[in-house]
């Protein structure tokens, strides 16, 4: 019976899994839920190291500045990085640390000045960093003098350092302007007891005798109303800046201040700190008639003697330089 049976009952099975298959084919497909995906907000980019920290340590009073002073010169040997002489002008700009003596850090900061001046490749910010320091009143007068000591440097091609530096020779218009600064500060009444101006002068007069061939024409012009005032008596300037005047008046404009010169030089009751750099001018710009009492100071004036020797030395040179016969 069951076997009569069994080829019906295979058909029904048959049929039935045939009508599943059907109806799932037919179906529509199951919705898949989707995971949500949250929003990354994007990766902001990293922030440039400031690429200094090497030179941090130049701060660090606890190490003794002789040590930090080999420390950056070593470290500096194989170059400076942009960050890294921005780090410098910043440090020349602020006040020393507190706990450091006034006396070291004028060291460590003219050791930076020359490290500056060495890699700095950009002209135009070295002279507005450095005139900026020149005239800043913050600025102890020691800061200011090295400021115009670099900057006459630099712009004197035949200076010894010049071919040891990056930095590119100052344009025409940058060393009028570096030099129109030098100028105000040699005139500035606020500077009148300080070190700058007769550095300053120094400087200029160093521009002009070595023949480097930068213009200071305007400079000197701008001077010669000032220095024409310090070579008077009774000018209220004090005597290191008179000292420093005439030696340069002997030099920037010798035919112009030569009486003046001669008085102070001749004044036998004038005191000879101002005596012996006017006998010295007279070097320079003297004239023959003035070789016989150059030469009578040197035998009257045991003060003067080796003054007034080397001055009719030089003037006799330079007139037999300039004699036609």
């Amino acid at each position: 019976m069951f076997r009569k049976l069994l080829p019906y009952l295979l058909l029904a099975v048959f049929g039935v899994a045939g009508f599943v298959a059907w109806k799932n084919l037919n179906s529509p497909a199951p919705t898949r839920a989707t995971a949500e995906v949250p929003f990354l907000a994007p990766l902001s980019p990293r922030r440039a190291s400031p690429q200094f920290s090497r030179l941090i340590f130049l701060t660090d009073t606890s190490q003794p500045y002789q040590v930090r002073i080999d420390q950056f010169r070593n470290i500096l040997v194989d170059g400076c990085s942009e960050p890294e002489l921005r780090f410098l002008y910043q440090l020349l700009e602020k006040a020393p640390p507190a706990s450091e003596l006034p006396e070291h850090w004028y060291v460590l900061a003219n050791d930076i000045m020359v490290m500056i001046h060495t890699h700095e490749t950009d002209p135009q910010r070295f002279s507005s960093q450095l005139i900026g320091l020149l005239n800043a009143p913050h600025q102890p007068e020691v800061i200011r003098d090295y400021a115009v000591q670099h900057l006459a440097t630099w712009l004197n091609p035949v200076s010894s350092q010049a071919g040891a530096t990056r930095l590119p020779a100052a344009s025409p218009e940058i060393a009028a302007e570096v030099l129109a600064s030098l100028a105000a500060a040699v005139t500035d009444p606020a500077l009148a007891q300080s070190t700058v101006p007769g550095t300053t002068l120094m400087m200029l007069v160093n521009l002009t005798r070595s023949n480097s061939g930068v213009d200071c024409t305007q400079a000197i012009a701008t001077l010669k109303p000032w220095l024409g005032e310090a070579l008077q008596d009774g000018s209220t300037l004090a005597n290191p800046i008179r000292v420093a005047a005439v030696s340069a008046a002997g030099i920037l404009a010798p035919g112009e201040f030569r009486p003046l010169i001669r008085s102070i030089a001749y004044q036998e009751n004038g005191g000879s700190s101002l005596r012996l750099p006017a006998i010295a001018a007279l070097g320079q710009a003297g004239e023959e008639q003035d070789l016989t009492k150059l030469r009578a100071i040197a035998a009257a004036s045991p003060e003067l003697t080796y003054a007034a020797q080397d001055a009719a030395t030089a003037l006799a040179a330079r007139l037999a330089l300039v004699d036609p016969s």
